[in-house]
């Protein structure tokens, strides 16, 4: 599907995964080049995210609700969104830059 979302004009990775998390927000984790770079991911990082979700029994998982919890924020918010908004912001604070699509 993040690829079919590609081939449109002005459709480029951090795009497409925001529209099918926008319509999945607990099955799909954003993309972009922040997060891209904290997670150590390069083009696609949906596996890695959920094998870190589930690794050590959900340890991630639960920490992330913890959070969330402790935010304030309301169960409509995913863990996934939860997730991006920490590695994003993990990211902006240690200076990462964000670049375009990678040229898509």
């Amino acid at each position: 599907m993040e690829t079919a979302l590609w081939a449109l004009p002005g459709i480029g990775q951090t795009k497409a995964t925001k529209l099918i998390a926008r319509k999945r927000p607990r099955l799909y984790p954003i993309w972009d080049s922040v997060v891209s770079q904290v997670l150590g991911t390069e083009r696609s990082h949906l596996n890695p995210v959920r094998e870190a979700l589930r690794a050590d029994d959900g340890a991630l998982h639960r920490r992330l609700l913890s959070l969330r919890e402790e935010a304030g924020l309301p169960e409509e918010i995913s863990v996934l969104r939860v997730f991006d908004v920490i590695a994003w912001m993990d990211g902006k604070n240690r200076g990462l830059k964000e670049r375009s699509d990678l040229g898509r």
